[in-house]
């Protein structure tokens, strides 16, 4: 028996279309957050922009010097020992956070890939139903 709906063919294809394209980028997603949580610091782009200037990147290297001597001038050496402690704080928090978000989209581009190859099998299995033998 010969299907005659073209309509449902279309539809069918371009499902698969959509779920290879999701597989696609799953995958990819899926490379780029294994590597984020293993250095969650690697993407030096975004590191700079929203703590570079306080946990010691490139923002941070002309107010070094500064720093370091104003704490010698006020007399005050345990504000410099405490500047310190929150500088690490701060920058475990963020690391912490970084690889918490790297690890929350690795397992949603996990949940998508199986979907996409979910969505694919039961679609194309639709679309090309096994001939009944007689």
């Amino acid at each position: 028996m010969q299907r005659v709906s073209v309509t449902g063919d279309i539809f069918g294809y371009l499902v698969c279309l959509l779920a290879t394209f999701i597989f696609f980028v799953s995958v990819a997603a899926i490379v780029n957050n294994a590597f984020q949580v293993v250095h969650p610091t690697a993407q030096h782009r975004m590191f700079v922009r929203h703590m570079g200037s306080r946990l010691g990147g490139p923002a941070w290297a002309g107010r070094q010097h500064r720093q370091a001597q104003a704490p010698l001038a006020s007399g005050s050496g345990a504000d410099a020992g405490s500047q310190d402690l929150d500088r690490g704080a701060l920058r475990d928090r963020f690391i912490a956070s970084a690889r918490y978000n790297a690890v929350r989209r690795l397992v949603v581009a996990l949940v998508m890939l199986a979907l996409s190859i979910a969505v694919f099998r039961r679609t194309f299995v639709w679309l090309n139903p096994r001939e009944a033998v007689t």
